[in-house]
């Protein structure tokens, strides 16, 4: 059994989800600097890539996670490893993770539209 690496926290958010298929919605549970657990109906499976816009009810702006990637599916919930975030983004989630304030996003930094881009494995 592998050890967890970084904190989590039980959470209960809703998220966008971008594939290469398509959007959709979901709920985010257990989050962690390092991933999530997520329940929705969109068809993902282990190694699926996504692209995450995580609503939470502590802070203004959306976290946006530009590329993950599912680790384990069971019945409608999945595993998900963030790979890449959005500028600044790593640390705001692992101020929420902490309890921590977290910073607004900078004024400069629009919101753009996720989308999956390659990614070297």
């Amino acid at each position: 059994m592998r050890l967890r690496n970084s904190p989590r926290r039980y959470v209960r958010y809703s998220a966008s989800v971008q594939t290469d298929t398509g959007a959709s919605e979901g709920t985010l549970f257990d989050l962690s600097a390092t991933g999530c657990r997520m329940q929705s109906n969109v068809a993902l499976t282990p190694g699926s890539y996504l692209a995450l816009h995580i609503e939470a009810p502590e802070i203004e702006t959306p976290l946006a996670v530009e590329v993950s990637i599912v680790r384990w599916h069971k019945d409608n919930q999945f595993g998900i490893e963030f790979l890449r975030y959005a500028h600044g983004e790593r640390e705001r989630v692992t101020d929420l993770v902490e309890g921590r304030e977290v910073p607004a996003i900078a004024s400069h930094v629009e919101q753009e539209e996720l989308s999956l881009t390659p990614v070297a494995v």
